[in-house]
């Protein structure tokens, strides 16, 4: 889904159902992109690395798959590490902010 108006962007930003939570390896839930942005602060490397590899990545399959946005999904997958993974998610955390 491309976000193109208000309602889209309120989608994305909204919790979604708890059993649609996203849950980390190391025991962080997530049930927003909030959320999901501190998790990605506090997480180990390990953890990252659990979730994020050359194989899969669970973090953009998650927003692609319960929020439905194809950008930050595709952003996500190219993340390097958590920190880097996490700014992108606060970045588009604000851009959507903008488009409510």
């Amino acid at each position: 889904m491309i976000v193109r108006t208000k309602q889209d962007a309120g989608r994305v930003l909204a919790d979604t159902p708890h059993d649609k939570c996203f849950l980390c390896h190391d025991g962080c839930v997530a049930q927003n992109l909030h959320q999901l942005a501190d998790c990605l602060s506090h997480i180990s490397t390990d953890s990252f690395r659990h979730h994020a590899n050359d194989s899969r990545n669970d973090f953009a399959n998650w927003v692609r798959d319960v929020f439905g946005d194809d950008k930050l999904a595709k952003d996500l997958a190219k993340a390097g590490d958590r920190k880097e993974a996490a700014e992108i998610v606060r970045n588009r955390i604000a851009w959507l902010k903008k488009k409510l």
